[in-house]
């Protein structure tokens, strides 16, 4: 029966490699993608609004990190119990309420409470669905199909900016989070009709095999050494890279604040630096599934070290709009270069057994290293006045992330398997 169990599975898999991939993951990934543009113009605004200075403003980015933080075991916890596929439904039907909740938001303190639900939804699902590709997808196919998911991502956050501007000049700054809620309800659908589930204890379980061996998923088997190097580096790429990937948070409140630009201009640079984004992103998974996971994640580390310390640069030296854009590129090319590659690191590492234990380890690992990148703006921008401030915050995130492309470069082993020396 358990071996039946297994079957099913790889049937299911199988399926959800072909068209239904299309549908069930990756239109999800470009719904919420685009809910998130949508909002990336107008909170750092919206913060103005209720009377923010810039480091209460970081809290914007911040508390959605820290609902991420909270939601990464329980959720890894249930992946493995309940199914992949309940959470999916559940984290974007969450995501839709939370977001729409901000439209009634009557303080910065209620604004950012829902903020920090929609974090956690964020986060579950973004789970559930790289857990998903693991089940699913061969050790040579990761890549692509990880990258490709933050690639879809990607196009909808870069459409989103520039729409949520137009829409939140004419209608408002709240206006943007009426369609975010919008687009998170659209991505439950193609989840509920389409995703099976991949879950091997589930599966085994509907199978009504009492049969299934037994597997040691202890702690001891699921944290080594690779395990531990893996999320060191993680932690410290993602205190550079944020989780706003380059393309909002910190950098949006910088520029509002630095060069007083509104939100259809933010939503324009935020929106431009999608276009560069993409097809770095996609070329990102073919470089993985072929020449090895380090291939990209070391250089783009190191480069986005260096496109911060510019972004230092900028701050202390007070340069123009046009300087400031040069950096933002270079943070974001080096960004889109390493999209998923962490991610993809980790499916290999992880245990076909207790994926979502495993995972929900990792991204609480990543999930800290993503909230310290606004947690360092925030200190840094309030223990220092002015362009110092600024300047500080980027160039202690530059630090960790060269910090990172060191470590993946001298202390961690290629995973991808055709590149292991023999035993």
């Amino acid at each position: 029966m358990a071996g039946g169990g297994q079957e099913q599975g790889q049937g299911r898999a199988g399926g959800w490699r072909g068209n239904d991939a299309i549908l069930s993951l990756m239109l999800p990934a470009f719904l919420l993608g685009l809910g998130r543009g949508f909002a990336v113009p107008v909170l750092p605004l919206l913060a103005m609004e209720f009377g923010a200075n810039a480091s209460r403003a970081g809290l914007t980015v911040f508390i959605p990190m820290l609902g991420a933080v909270c939601s990464t075991l329980p959720a890894g916890y249930l992946m493995d119990r309940v199914g992949r596929r309940k959470l999916l439904i559940f984290s974007t039907l969450l995501m839709s309420v939370s977001t729409l909740l901000v439209l009634r938001a009557q303080s910065y303190a209620e604004m950012l409470a829902y903020l920090g639900v929609s974090g956690a939804a964020q986060q579950i699902w973004q789970m559930s669905r790289l857990t998903v590709i693991a089940d699913s997808g061969a050790q040579n196919q990761r890549g692509r199909m990880i990258t490709g998911m933050a690639g879809v991502n990607r196009g909808g956050i870069m459409a989103g900016p520039v729409l949520g501007g137009i829409v939140a000049e004419f209608f408002g700054l709240r206006a943007p989070f009426l369609l975010f809620g919008i687009a998170a309800f659209l991505a439950t659908i193609p989840a509920y009709l389409l995703v099976r589930e991949t879950a091997p204890a589930v599966l085994a379980k509907r199978a009504g095999g009492a049969a299934a061996p037994k597997v040691d998923v202890s702690w001891g088997r699921l944290i080594t050494r690779p395990a531990l190097t893996l999320f060191a580096a993680q932690f410290m790429a993602n205190v550079g890279r944020g989780g706003a990937q380059g393309q909002g948070g910190i950098y949006v409140i910088f520029a509002a604040y630095a060069y007083g630009l509104g939100a259809g201009a933010l939503g324009g640079v935020s929106s431009a630096m999608g276009v560069v984004s993409i097809p770095v992103t996609l070329m990102a998974g073919q470089v993985m599934d072929r020449f090895g996971r380090k291939r990209t994640v070391v250089p783009a580390s190191a480069l986005l070290g260096v496109g911060l310390w510019m972004m230092a640069g900028v701050a202390w030296g007070g340069l123009g709009l046009p300087f400031f854009i040069g950096g933002f590129v270079v943070i974001n090319l080096a960004v889109s270069f390493m999209a998923g590659s962490m991610q993809t690191l980790g499916a290999d590492v992880a245990p076909p057994e207790a994926r979502g234990k495993f995972f929900g380890v990792n991204r609480l690992v990543a999930e800290a290293g993503s909230m310290g990148n606004p947690g360092v703006f925030i200190v840094g921008t309030a223990a220092i006045a002015g362009a110092g401030g600024f300047a500080a915050a980027f160039g202690t995130m530059g630090g960790f992330a060269v910090a990172a492309s060191l470590m993946v470069a001298l202390l961690l082993r290629e995973t991808l398997g055709k590149d292991r020396p023999p035993r």
